[in-house]
């Protein structure tokens, strides 16, 4: 273990693995559902919906992915990896996919608590989301429409 350790530190990139842009949106919708410390089933029935509609998975995939996010976000010492990859691969208009699926976790259970939304606006800042897209996702998720 504690040859693994030296190695590790010499050489970090080993022991590190870039996450997959399904693993960092994973990751970030489950972390928010929890970000108010209650994970509603329904933020979870809505974080499964977004991820197979976005991703095209099947059941079992869909499971192992959020398994897979569980975990690293437990193990996580921040979303910087994370938020990387999302940057590095999306778009503008992937991250205001990602950014209006974030939006609907938040509301999904009737409610946006503080925490909710404190997140929400540091990924977006993290993610360059510009406001006008961060307020038209949110508008939207609330179900009202944004102003044109």
């Amino acid at each position: 273990m504690f040859n693994r350790l030296l190695g590790l530190l010499a050489n970090p990139a080993q022991g590190s693995k870039t996450p997959s842009q399904a693993l960092a949106t994973a990751l970030l919708l489950t972390e928010l559902a929890r970000s108010d410390f209650e994970v509603a089933e329904v933020e979870q029935q809505r974080i499964r919906e977004l991820l197979t509609a976005r991703f095209g998975l099947d059941a079992g995939a869909l499971e192992a992915l959020l398994d897979e996010a569980r975990r690293s976000g437990a193990n996580a010492v921040s979303l910087h990896d994370y938020v990387q990859v999302l940057n590095q691969s999306l778009d503008a208009d992937g991250k205001r996919e990602l950014i209006g699926m974030l939006w609907q976790v938040a509301y999904a259970d009737g409610r946006v608590d503080k925490y909710e939304e404190h997140l929400l606006r540091r990924l977006a800042d993290l993610l360059y989301i510009p406001m006008p897209d961060y307020i038209r996702a949110k508008l939207e998720a609330a179900g009202e429409t944004p102003p044109a």
